[in-house]
């Protein structure tokens, strides 16, 4: 009876560790998060920034998608006991910033001028200051960069916390057995921050969404193609979502692990 409970209590042991490794993807990011603030004035009620906090335009491959994501952001911090402010408000002083100091980003090159953003972000948080019930402004960068998918046997793409099959358009999902896995590909991901309307930081991560290629099996090179449907998987953008906002809203089967330090803030403070 002891062997047979040894046994028991062995084999328990090895399929738990063999679930937890399963589960644990070492290509979440390195977030931020400002504890000591968070507690001292907690998050009861915040607005979503309409422009990205990078200064630059969302990638044209993505603007249809951006409205349905933050739909589903507002949504996830509302379930989580977080109030939305009207985002006009946002509008309203950003637009009045960009009167006062001018535009800091130049379509032709592509560059954002930094003191140009720094004098427009302070600005437009100064502004929101009248609202003093607004704690926290957060952005909601919708992101294109690149990814790829493993040469091994199910050919997954890892990145910021995710795990993604390669997607397939076409009658079938057979693959050329000469096909080429090694190529770079786009890939889709939210990255939040989050700032006081002070301008200090207080959250930065980021999380894993949808690839932006897919394999049609109509054709018969051996290269992936833009897909039709972009980020058309709510689950995938649940799960992206989930992972961006991990720790300040604790996600149940959180695919990382705790940074062992405090990482410098992503979010440069505004001033």
């Amino acid at each position: 009876m002891r062997l047979s409970l040894l046994i028991l209590t062995l084999m328990g042991a090895v399929l738990t560790t063999a679930c937890s490794s399963t589960d644990y993807n070492p290509t979440t990011y390195d977030y931020f998060i400002s504890r000591e603030d968070i507690q001292q004035k907690p998050l009861k009620k915040v607005i979503i920034a309409t422009v990205n906090v990078s200064g630059e335009p969302t990638r044209s491959v993505l603007r249809d998608s951006v409205d349905k994501v933050d739909g589903m952001v507002e949504d996830y911090l509302e379930a989580n006991g977080i109030s939305i402010a009207p985002n006009h408000l946002f509008n309203n002083a950003w637009q009045q910033a960009l009167l006062t100091h001018g535009n800091f980003y130049d379509p032709t090159t592509g560059k954002v001028d930094r003191v140009g953003w720094q004098k427009v972000m302070a600005l437009t948080l100064s502004s929101l200051q009248a609202q003093k019930d607004i704690d926290a402004v957060i952005f909601t960068d919708l992101i294109e960069h690149d990814v790829q998918h493993s040469p091994g046997m199910k050919h997954y793409a890892r990145w910021y916390g995710v795990t993604r099959e390669p997607a397939t358009e076409g009658t079938t999902s057979s693959v050329p057995a000469d096909f080429n896995w090694t190529q770079i590909i786009k890939g889709a991901s939210l990255l939040v921050t989050i700032y006081t309307t002070e301008g200090k930081p207080l959250f930065s991560s980021r999380g894993g969404i949808d690839t932006l290629h897919g394999i049609d099996s109509r054709k018969s090179d051996n290269s992936f193609v833009r897909r039709k449907k972009i980020l058309s998987r709510e689950n995938n953008i649940e799960e992206g979502i989930e992972i961006a906002f991990h720790p300040l809203i604790k996600m149940k089967n959180y695919p990382g692990k705790a940074p062992s330090t405090t990482k410098a803030a992503d979010a440069e403070p505004v001033q």
